[in-house]
């Protein structure tokens, strides 16, 4: 019988620009876990998105993810993680994972729909190619609503309303993991309290949370404006031919540092947009709050 101890036992799986990044890398950071390689996978993603590689893909056998954890002979970490956040609204995910013989437990952190939303376009627009770059937020809004866009074929670009109405997904996942192998938090307790949640996070995996009480928190995969758009033009044709390791961190420290600055938050017109949104996904949220018995008062319910 093969061996599957390298199995991921702990996903990720929503939602994106919700501080995931972050966190996987807070938890793979701990003496007892280890982290994927690259720390979205998409290795359960659903073929025909964007995200689809062939070549490596649950469809092609579960041997084929085993380079995204190459744990080290002789190691047995107690959890190893892995965070596609884009999961969460997946059905080859939501089939495979909760089957898997690792039976992983799922981690879906939220965050409010409207700000996730204009976070998602800055993301898309300025960390990548996948929106115009001289699209503003309420050109893309339109788009999004009337389906006018294809974004280059990214579907959470595209679905950015459908995706943001969380309950639909979560109820479905809930069904398959159960509850004890499912935990939904909030992108507000993250940020207002990066060390307390990662400590609940750890103390459900098994981990000792004391790791956390000198830890430095890095933060990952922060949205950020290029200086100069012909050069992430550039940046974004190239960085997904080049192989990960050393020379490409170092390469992308040093093109951040020439080339991007940190992004401001929404101007005052977007601002207005986002609050006007998120009135829209009050229903939602309410299920969302009853059923998982989350706080989101500073929500729109």
């Amino acid at each position: 019988m093969a061996d599957l101890t390298w199995l991921p036992n702990f996903l990720i799986a929503g939602a994106p620009k919700a501080g995931t990044s972050s966190l996987q890398r807070w938890i793979a950071d701990h003496p007892d876990a280890f982290g994927s390689t690259d720390k979205e996978t998409y290795f359960l993603v659903d073929p025909g998105t964007h995200m689809h590689r062939p070549g490596f893909h649950v469809s092609q056998g579960l041997e084929t993810w085993q380079a995204q954890f190459p744990v080290p002979p002789g190691s047995r970490p107690k959890i190893i993680v892995e965070s596609t956040p884009a999961y969460i609204y997946y059905q080859t995910a939501l089939q495979v994972a909760p089957d898997l013989p690792s039976r992983p437990k799922c981690l879906f952190i939220l965050r409010e729909p409207g700000a996730q939303i204009h976070s998602l376009y800055s993301y898309f627009r300025d960390n990548w190619d996948w929106v115009p770059a001289d699209m503003g937020f309420a050109e893309f809004l339109e788009a999004a609503r009337q389906g006018s866009h294809g974004f280059k074929g990214n579907e959470l670009a595209r679905n950015a309303f459908a995706h943001a109405r969380y309950i639909d997904f979560l109820e479905p996942w809930q069904a398959r993991l159960g509850e004890d192998r499912m935990m939904v938090a909030t992108f507000d307790e993250l940020k207002s309290d990066q060390r307390g949640l990662t400590r609940r996070v750890a103390e459900w995996l098994g981990l000792d949370p004391g790791f956390y009480e000198d830890y430095g928190f890095p933060r990952e995969n922060e949205t950020y404006t290029p200086r100069n758009r012909a050069l992430q033009s550039l940046n974004v044709k190239l960085r997904s031919h080049l192989p990960k390791g050393r020379a490409y961190e170092l390469a992308r420290g040093i093109y951040r540092r020439l080339n991007t600055q940190k992004r401001r938050g929404p101007q005052d017109g977007d601002k207005q947009l986002i609050a006007s949104l998120g009135q829209e996904f009050a229903g939602s949220n309410r299920r969302l709050a009853g059923r998982f018995g989350l706080d989101l008062r500073s929500w729109p319910v």
